[in-house]
């Protein structure tokens, strides 16, 4: 018999995802002295007037042509000299695809425009109000007085200016949530990728399997037959050939799995299946645990936009402040008297007194929220060193298991199977024995297959700043 072939791994072409474009810088009040507010928001509408920034979307990151007319060629384009075989999908396709079609980036460049237009509108000065005035109609049997007049309400204390400030960070917010999306979109995608690249090598190798267990049960009966086995032997045979087509099922259904959730991912589902190219054991990530977690740490989106929250709420404690400086009211009226064919000119001038009222509970409640979200800071930083820790061990136990497998466990079984196969050659080694060094091949080749999966996964959780699960709700 030849020996077994087992070619499970093709070459993959791992794309470079660029950096994303930083937000405007923040500014991190980490103070109560709220003195120098004013004079904060001037140079913030100066410098970092968020209003003309621009929500980013997919379509920044992909090219115009239709990733969908794209997709259907490639897909059912033939390979040279094979006709009946498509052309294999790569992980940069499906980064493409997903920044293309994945909903969610839209539904966050949504929320940027959303925050931007809360900004204008918080910036924009009350309107005038104009209309009819008339009095002492009737008197002496004339229309009295008759005109019109203008209202204005003039706003003191730049509270418009904060008002747009606290929209401003709301922008920032905006703009790092869209940044994590991207992430998260990008890490399920890869993570997806090779969930389903493990699945196909699994079909192949439980197909293999299902192959050897059969032949062990015929190599088996014709034993039995001769009376060289016992009916015992045909029934452990037996029961390990069932074991092998469960394994092959269950490789089966897994593999539609995974497809399925890398279809989902990346926003279309119903893609045409198609045999994916990548190679498992190529670029394997090498991580220290100080050098990755500040990369977690450092600019990490969700980070950025509690910080963002933070200046949102000290902006927000200043308007509060401010609240209690009266705007004035002016009211100014023209009227032709017809009693005494006099012009007359009326001029009020309104302001509100604070002396019940001096907002002091929206102050206080400003202050808290501010004080909450400084504190959500702390909170979000300490998870993510809680939840790197968890990735970081799955890699570090991934990585143990992929190296010994490589270097020295799947060797030996190769080596194992070629001594048995070169015996049965030359008529030293039995039949069962061969069967036996091959199924022993094959689990091991499974079994690095799942370390390789694990690896994988928790290398693109680290590179990706723990940021996953991008179809989740978003609130």
């Amino acid at each position: 018999m030849c020996r077994l072939s087992l070619t499970i791994y093709s070459s993959i072409l791992l794309a470079a995802f660029s950096g994303c474009q930083s937000a405007p810088p923040i500014r991190t009040t980490g103070t109560t002295d709220w003195a120098d507010e004013v004079q904060q928001v001037a140079e913030f509408n100066q410098n970092e007037s968020p209003v003309e920034k621009r929500a980013p979307g997919p379509a920044d990151y992909v090219s115009n042509v239709s990733y969908e007319e794209e997709l259907h060629l490639a897909i059912n384009a033939p390979k040279e000299g094979n006709l009946d075989e498509p052309v294999s999908l790569t992980l940069a396709d499906f980064e493409g695809i997903a920044f293309q079609n994945n909903p969610t980036l839209s539904a966050a460049a949504a929320r940027i425009q959303a925050a931007s237009g809360k900004q204008i509108q918080a910036g924009l000065y009350p309107n005038p109000v104009i209309g009819y005035h008339a009095n002492e109609v009737g008197n002496f049997g004339t229309a009295g007085g008759q005109g019109g007049f203008v209202r204005q309400k003039f706003i003191t204390g730049g509270k418009l200016q904060l008002d747009q400030a606290i929209a401003g960070k709301e922008v920032d917010e905006a703009h790092f949530r869209w940044h994590a999306q991207e992430q998260r979109v990008l890490s399920d995608v890869r993570i997806r990728f090779y969930e389903t690249l493990v699945a196909q090598h699994k079909v192949k190798l439980t197909e293999e399997l299902v192959q050897i267990g059969d032949n062990l049960v015929k190599s088996t009966q014709t034993l039995l037959t001769n009376r060289q086995a016992t009916e015992n032997d045909l029934l452990q045979a037996e029961i390990r050939a069932d074991n092998a087509r469960i394994l092959y099922d269950n490789a089966q259904n897994e593999s539609l799995e995974t497809w399925r959730r890398l279809a989902a991912v990346v926003g279309v589902p119903n893609i045409e299946r198609s045999p994916l190219a990548g190679d498992l054991d190529e670029n394997l990530p090498n991580f220290d645990w100080d050098t990755s977690f500040t990369q977690v740490l450092t600019n990490h989106p969700e980070l950025n936009a509690a910080k963002a929250r933070v200046d949102q709420f000290s902006f927000a404690v200043a308007r509060a402040r401010k609240e209690p400086l009266p705007d004035i009211d002016v009211f100014v009226s023209v009227r032709h008297h017809n009693v005494s064919s006099d012009e007359v000119a009326n001029i009020q001038v309104g302001i509100p007194l604070p002396i019940f009222n001096r907002n002091q509970g929206n102050i206080q409640s400003a202050q808290s929220q501010w004080m909450a979200a400084t504190n959500n800071v702390e909170r979000i930083e300490l998870d993510l060193q809680d939840r790197f820790a968890v990735t970081f061990r799955r890699y570090a136990n991934a990585q143990q298991q992929v190296t010994r497998y490589s270097k020295r466990i799947l060797p030996k079984a190769q080596r194992s199977l070629d001594l048995v196969t070169v015996g049965f050659k030359k008529g030293q080694v039995e039949y069962l024995t061969l069967l036996t060094s091959q199924q022993t091949f094959v689990e091991v080749s499974l079994a690095h297959l799942d370390a390789a999966r694990e690896l994988r996964v928790a290398a693109v959780m680290i590179d990706g700043q723990l940021l996953t699960n991008s179809l989740a709700e978003t609130k």
